[in-house]
């Protein structure tokens, strides 16, 4: 009987390796349940057997890639540094996150790039999440005497919200140096503020 489970849950395995393959490829809209049994060399039935539809196996795979990036999130979050590096960390691992969906799947780039639907729809769980990690941070860094912010839930939307509006050009740019330099120059700002001490 065990067997069964580990039979079951290798081929589960699969399917999903396979579907996130050919979706990065052809997007989801182009992909048939036959590409993908083609793709995993399983026959159409066998995939049915696991998951309904073609869109139950896509939002399966979005809900892997939502869930590693949740876990990156959350080790960000434990990590035993400074307020100041978690915030630096978090802000690196974001455009990183962001630059390697869009490096390895070419359609997902485009989405991005044009703001898409699917991808806004894609990204609701993880932006909320984000976002109380921010503010978590916002909120250690004041209680520990590294920052001043009288409203973490605010700061921290605003910080991702900047966060955010700075990926598109940073995807045109491919994410090269320039980007590096940007984000740098934005953490200044952030931390420092851009009024002169008195």
């Amino acid at each position: 009987m065990c067997n069964l489970f580990v039979l079951r849950d290798t081929t589960r395995h699969t399917i999903l390796t396979v579907a996130r393959n050919v979706f990065a490829h052809r997007g989801a809209d182009n992909t048939t349940m036959d590409d993908l049994a083609k793709a995993s060399g399983l026959g159409r039935r066998t995939i049915y057997t696991y998951f309904k539809s073609r869109e139950e196996l896509y939002l399966e795979v979005i809900n892997r890639e939502i869930d590693i990036i949740l876990k990156q999130l959350n080790r960000v979050a434990g990590m035993k540094i400074s307020p100041e590096k978690k915030i630096v960390r978090f802000m690196f691992n974001h455009m990183k996150t962001i630059e390697n969906l869009s490096r390895k799947d070419r359609l997902l780039r485009i989405e991005f790039l044009n703001r898409s639907e699917k991808i806004e729809n894609f990204r609701k769980v993880i932006d909320i999440h984000e976002k109380e990690c921010l503010a978590s941070v916002l909120q250690e860094g004041t209680q520990s005497g590294v920052f001043l912010v009288d409203d973490y839930e605010n700061t921290a939307a605003l910080t991702h919200t900047t966060l955010k509006g700075l990926e598109q050009q940073f995807i045109l740019d491919n994410f090269g140096k320039n980007c590096r330099e940007t984000l740098e120059l934005w953490q200044k700002i952030l931390f420092r503020g851009i009024k002169a001490s008195a």
